[in-house]
């Protein structure tokens, strides 16, 4: 039976929640792994089930055979950028086969050069519909060339329902989780990759001038993930004498992440760059407010100053500084108001609302798919995947 074939770099716990309710439509649904071996993020490993297949692909070659031996209906493709969706692109093209593109990038989120985004537009051109993140996606790939009529939302959802289900936990609960993940009594969140784009030094240096202005009443800030600058956050924090009020739980597995987001006062997310922030969806499920860089693709969407969370300047600590003084200091009626407005904003982003805006780009696709592509997209996917296959 022919499928939907998803390409993704590798199953995590967001995909699959995604991919279990577009399977959950009725589609026949089969997920390419083309780096099943990534390690960027330390998830436990998704377990099969969901409705959808799952297939690893760990060669050009072995892609090729898996696409033709499904044999694939539509090609799904995670972004536009990686070898592997070259290679899989220029396999749907000669067959006149749909595709689809998933995208989060924003005009900027890292910087653009004109030669790149000339090669971009013609990678694009390939696809016929797309599924994208947010508004600022949605612009964006409208100047890579892709008509607003063929664009749909949305693309970055996680589980909502996942992360509100400890909501009404009993107290004697919420005490267990709080001392199995060694968490203190009032805190802001932060959930995180430790890379330089996340800002989390800019955020230990706001973090620090909040506690000069609040005294003993002062919240405590929980910093969890993992990455390469951890022994230098670390040190930072040794270095300001914050060790006692900053915390490290380190990378929190899916299972315990509701219980750190229900347990926080606030969630803060200090991206100098990030193309949507799929944490904050996860904090706003969980009925948080959110304090959000405005550097993050997913403010426009998701975050309405003063109902819900507040943004800011990532390279303005005195400004965040305040924004964590303003939302500690208020009164915990506020702050639960402003985490249901929360739930009532990313309740529009949920593997549903996914499964909706992917049955449109496909359909979408499959109605266009005899349009004539440009000969030099053609003829660049050729060459990047035969320079791909040359590396591998």
């Amino acid at each position: 039976m022919s499928a939907t074939a998803f390409l993704v770099q590798r199953i995590g716990p967001y995909h699959h929640a995604r991919l279990s309710a577009f399977a959950a439509r009725g589609n026949t649904v089969a997920a390419i792994e083309f780096r099943p071996d990534e390690a960027v993020y330390a998830w436990n490993a998704v377990p099969n089930g969901g409705g959808y297949a799952r297939f690893p692909a760990r060669s050009p070659e072995e892609l090729c055979q898996v696409l033709e031996e499904l044999p694939a209906e539509v090609v799904v493709c995670t972004g536009y950028s990686d070898p592997e969706v070259h290679q899989a692109a220029a396999w749907a093209l000669s067959r006149r086969v749909p595709l689809v593109t998933c995208s989060d990038s924003t005009y900027d989120d890292e910087p653009r050069s004109w030669p790149k985004e000339a090669l971009k537009r013609r990678v694009v051109a390939a696809f016929d519909s797309a599924l994208v993140a947010g508004r600022r996606a949605f612009d964006y790939l409208g100047t890579l060339g892709m008509d607003g009529g063929r664009c749909f939302r949305p693309w970055d959802v996680v589980d909502n329902a996942h992360f509100a289900r400890d909501a009404d936990v009993i107290p004697s609960a919420a005490g267990a989780a709080r001392s199995k993940l060694k968490l203190p009594e009032h805190y802001f969140l932060c959930v995180a990759r430790f890379i330089a784009k996340k800002n989390l030094a800019g955020l230990i240096q706001a973090f620090s001038r909040y506690l000069e202005r609040a005294g003993a009443d002062a919240w405590s800030l929980v910093l969890s993930g993992s990455g390469p600058l951890e022994t230098e956050l670390r040190a930072q924090v040794a270095s300001a004498g914050l060790a006692g009020r900053v915390h490290f739980p380190g990378f929190l597995q899916y299972s315990d992440l509701p219980a750190c987001y229900r347990l926080a006062g606030a969630f803060v997310l200090p991206s100098t760059s990030d193309q949507w922030g799929l944490v904050v969806n996860e904090a706003m499920a969980s009925g948080l407010p959110v304090l959000v860089s405005s550097r993050c693709g997913c403010v426009p969407d998701l975050v309405r100053d003063g109902e819900n969370g507040f943004t800011f300047d990532p390279e303005n600590t005195s400004g965040l500084a305040a924004c964590l003084a303003r939302v500690a200091g208020f009164d915990p009626f506020d702050r639960e108001r402003m985490g249901r407005r929360s739930r009532e904003l990313v309740a529009a982003f949920t593997p549903d609302t996914f499964a909706d805006g992917l049955s449109a780009a496909v359909a979408c696709a499959r109605r266009r798919v005899w349009a004539q592509k440009p000969w030099q997209t053609r003829l660049l996917l050729r060459l990047l995947a035969r320079r791909r296959g040359r590396d591998s």
